[in-house]
């Protein structure tokens, strides 16, 4: 938050050169500067986190593991979707329906929440990127479903996007493999989702999909991930 001082200092200095700042700040706020300033922001902070992350892990120090409520963790990672600058160039993350069924009895789940969030953040983007293709007509939509499964707690990411062939489900994960156009996908988001699920949290990351209907993409993340290395 702005202190007094800054307030004072920044008033001083539009003064000097003969700007009214009120005015400015009506300016940036119609031409929707301020809003791109703070997805900056967040983006910056974003990346930042990721690599500080990626770094630790690359010294092979503490994982940095911690219990972490799982609707807490989808709701930022939906937030960091729609604000994404990429995907909001060509997809309008507000015409898609998010559908929201939670296990409200599973407990916090001790993960690198950082890592998972990322995970699911790949997975939206790839179902809001796959929503882009379905023909107009129906509702575009979302549903990110949370529940307990044996010795996993399971997060399942649906879209009812145009779905895909068993040629392409098979290669999803296969790193540097895309369907999208150039400059659009780089075909590395699943398959570091995949290592983020399997390799650090001994965890599990299906999809199922069939053309025409949808695609399921199912993250299953053990309760004892505290074990993993």
């Amino acid at each position: 938050m702005e202190t007094g001082v800054e307030r004072a200092e920044r008033e001083g200095i539009a003064a000097e050169v003969g700007v009214d700042f009120a005015l400015v700040q009506q300016y940036l706020q119609r031409r929707g500067v301020s809003e791109l300033l703070r997805h900056i922001t967040m983006a910056g902070t974003r990346a930042a986190d990721i690599i500080a992350n990626m770094l630790a892990f690359s010294r092979k120090g503490t994982v940095n593991l911690e219990p972490t409520p799982l609707p807490q963790l989808i709701d930022k990672a939906l937030e960091l979707a729609a604000c994404d600058y990429d995907l909001k160039k060509k997809y309008d993350f507000r015409n898609i329906r998010i559908n929201r069924e939670f296990d409200q009895d599973m407990p916090p789940i001790v993960m690198n929440n950082l890592e998972i969030e990322q995970v699911l953040l790949n997975i939206i983007k790839n179902a809001a990127q796959a929503l882009a293709e379905r023909p107009s007509g129906s509702m575009s939509q979302i549903t990110i479903r949370t529940r307990l499964a044996d010795q996993y707690a399971q997060i399942e990411v649906e879209d009812n996007g145009p779905g895909m062939s068993e040629e392409i489900r098979k290669r999803i994960f296969d790193p540097f493999f895309t369907t999208r156009e150039i400059g659009v996908g780089t075909g590395l988001g699943l398959s570091v989702a995949y290592a983020l699920v399997v390799n650090n949290h001994r965890g599990i990351i299906s999809v199922d999909s069939e053309l025409d209907r949808g695609t399921t993409f199912t993250l299953s993340l053990p309760f004892r991930t505290q074990e993993a290395t």
